[in-house]
């Protein structure tokens, strides 16, 4: 069907055709904002609910396949992206309700998390994969945490079979990857109308909460990775909001020298800094940050360490 305006295309579901890794690791990021900004905004909870229906389907549609083989293996979704939606929820939806049930010196929150956040913080990620399998197993049959539970065993099981991908995976496609691309089509398709239902009801924050449920770099067109401002003298700049991965790398030039911070706040200045000379196009690895909760600390603010103005230009890798 041809459409002469732009805004009757769906855009999750374009970029994400034909690539069943980025359809995961969009719905992963949208499902996972919802849940954490329902908590504030109680007309999302609805829209929570009927789209982590549909993203649960693709999950254990996407996991199943992979689990045969079938799928390619420049398809697949890197574990550390799903790692770090996994803290997302674990440090924003997760640790919050079992709190509200257990405080942190209680006997049964020392059962649950006997060692608290480290675990999920280890450098090794067959431990952190391990360290969800542990929490869902701590929680056990306690009814008031069950759904978690839930949450928790699909997370883990998507981990696993993620961490689980064969090198010699098999090309051929079948007749479940043809139900995988109906719900994958189904996923990016709620997605466009919860597009709609945010503009519509949040028009004055639409910016905000766009940024904060949807994987806007994932759904951008390769050139809208790029991403170039001006700086004031001595200014700082948030440039933009994205959830890294660890192996993630990102291109910089800037005229004059500047610090640069990927931070838990927009604009923020917290963490090791990095510095980049100017006049000099600079590689920069995202695990220099030292960061280790990617889900959280997804903001790069620029920070103009001269008394001249400048400017700056970033691309993502």
């Amino acid at each position: 069907m041809s459409t002469s305006w732009k805004y009757e295309l769906n855009q999750m579901d374009i970029v994400s055709e034909s690539n069943v890794s980025l359809a995961v690791k969009i719905s992963l990021r949208h499902d996972a904002g919802l849940r954490v900004m329902s908590a504030s905004y109680p007309a999302l909870v609805p829209i929570y609910t009927r789209y982590h229906i549909v993203h649960l389907a693709f999950m254990d549609g996407f996991t199943n396949l992979d689990s045969s083989g079938a799928i390619k293996q420049g398809d697949r979704i890197s574990v550390e992206e799903v790692l770090a939606t996994a803290k997302l929820d674990l440090t924003n939806v997760w640790l919050p309700a079992i709190l509200t049930l257990h405080i942190k010196t209680s006997a049964r929150y020392k059962q649950i998390l006997p060692k608290g956040m480290t675990p999920f913080n280890t450098k090794g990620v067959d431990a952190r994969i391990t360290a969800y399998d542990t929490l869902s197993k701590n929680i056990g049959v306690e009814a008031a945490l069950a759904v978690i539970k839930g949450h928790v065993e699909t997370t883990y099981n998507l981990l696993l079979t993620t961490r689980e991908q064969q090198t010699d995976a098999k090309t051929s496609t079948s007749n479940t990857s043809g139900t995988l691309e109906v719900l994958r089509t189904a996923a990016m398709d709620m997605q466009y109308r919860d597009l709609g239902f945010i503009m519509d009801n949040f028009f004055d924050i639409r910016e905000t909460l766009f940024s904060l449920v949807f994987d806007l770099v994932s759904i951008r067109s390769s050139k809208q990775v790029i991403f170039t401002g001006k700086l004031g003298a001595g200014g700082i700049k948030g440039v933009l909001a994205y959830t890294f991965v660890v192996t993630d790398t990102m291109s910089v030039k800037l005229p004059r020298e500047a610090k640069l911070y990927l931070s838990n706040t927009i604009g923020g200045m917290t963490g090791t800094p990095i510095t980049v000379l100017g006049n000099i196009k600079t590689l920069v690895n995202i695990a220099d940050f030292g960061v280790t909760d990617y889900a959280n600390f997804r903001y790069l603010t620029v920070v103009n360490q001269t008394t001249l103005p400048s400017s700056y230009s970033v691309t993502l890798l």
